[in-house]
Order: C-alpha cells, then structure tokens, then sequence
C-alpha cells in the first residue's frame, strides 16, 4: 500500500514539475544508486504538430521504481510532456515499464524520450 501511494505521489510531483520544464523525473538526481538499479532508455523522434506516447520497458524479472522522460534539450517552445507515469496501469504496484506522453508544436521535430529506473522483482 505504502509503495502505491508513494509512487503516486511521484507521479503528482513529477505532474508540477513537468508543466515548466518540459523535463520529467521521478527519482532523486545525485545520490548514490543501488546497484541492482538499471536504468532502460527510449528515444524517438517526434515531428512538429504531434504528440506521442513514448513507453520503455524493465528487462524480464525486474520492476519500474521511477521513470521520467524529455523533448528536445530543455527549454524547447512548443515541447511539453503531459503524462508521465508506470505502466501498465493495471499494475500500479509491480510496474513493469514508464510512459510519457509528449506534444510537439515547436515548428520542428524533436527528440523525446523516456527513461525507466528497473529494479529485481522481489
């Protein structure tokens, strides 16, 4: 139960902090990593006037403790994510894979990607 809400939590925090960066994450920059962490990436390239959900997935026998994503370098005009989050959804407490939903109106393709942080399944 505890971990659900947590990960909730990360998601509403990471929400607010998307709506102004254009830079999601839900895992602390700058500490020290476990290292059963491993960290799955995804980029793809997103032309202007679309949007797109980018998802990664954790290898075989791990789960999802955190995720993120981008588009462009930061800062981008016309780049914004408005989802981020574990996935599959109907698995909220042993997620397997991150999403982000990106929207390009930038006036030019840009690279958006997501990035889940994978951990053994215990």
């Amino acid at each position: 139960m505890f971990k659900g809400i947590f990960r909730l939590f990360f998601a509403l925090i990471c929400s607010a902090f998307v709506m102004t960066s254009n830079v999601a994450f839900a895992h602390p920059i700058g500490q020290q990593h476990d290292s059963n962490i491993i960290v799955q990436t995804n980029t793809q390239t997103i032309p202007n006037a679309t949007a797109a959900d980018i998802a990664v997935v954790c290898p075989f026998g791990r789960i999802a403790i955190g995720g993120g994503g981008a588009i462009g370098t930061g800062g981008i005009q016309g780049g914004a994510i408005t989802t981020t989050g574990p996935f599959p959804a109907t698995m909220l407490n042993n997620p397997t894979g991150w999403h982000v939903i990106v929207t390009n109106l930038s006036g030019v393709a840009l690279p958006g990607t997501a990035w889940v942080l994978c951990v053994p399944r215990s």
